[in-house]
């Protein structure tokens, strides 16, 4: 009769500890529309309390003022919040997300962070807007 327990806790402790490590500390959901270049998104803590990485996804991205279909694209940076100092840039990707793009910046420091829509396809035309029709931020 020990054994049968023993094995029982054994599986409970294993199926807990390998669902805890697939899933992600956080993620968060949106959209974006009408932005312009430097769009800062809102900010989220990472805590890296676990190994992932952070990444960015961006679904149907389009220009609202010009006709590029399947050529649009955003270059996204991440940018660490700091106290009394300037955000630091962990670098820069770009998503060509007409359907779907995601972007890896791998494991970063625990710290808060957001991330700034830095140029897209049309941006240099000051009165072009973008928009992105689901975005989804993991950490």
């Amino acid at each position: 009769m020990h054994r049968k327990y023993t094995g029982v806790v054994a599986g409970l402790l294993l199926s807990i500890l390998t669902v805890g490590t697939a899933l992600a500390e956080g993620s968060w959901d949106s959209y974006i529309i009408n932005a312009h270049r430097s769009f800062d998104s809102r900010t989220w803590t990472d805590r890296d309390i676990d190994a992932n990485a952070t990444t960015i996804r961006f679904d149907t991205c389009r220009d609202e003022n010009t006709t590029n279909g399947s050529d649009d694209w955003a270059k996204v940076s991440l940018q660490r919040m700091r106290l009394f100092l300037p955000a630091e840039n962990r670098g820069q990707k770009t998503l060509f997300c007409w359907v779907s793009a995601t972007g890896d910046w791998g494991r970063q420091p625990a710290s808060d962070y957001q991330f700034q829509l830095d140029d897209y396809s049309g941006g240099t035309d000051s009165w072009n807007v973008f928009d992105v029709g689901f975005l989804r931020v993991s950490y």
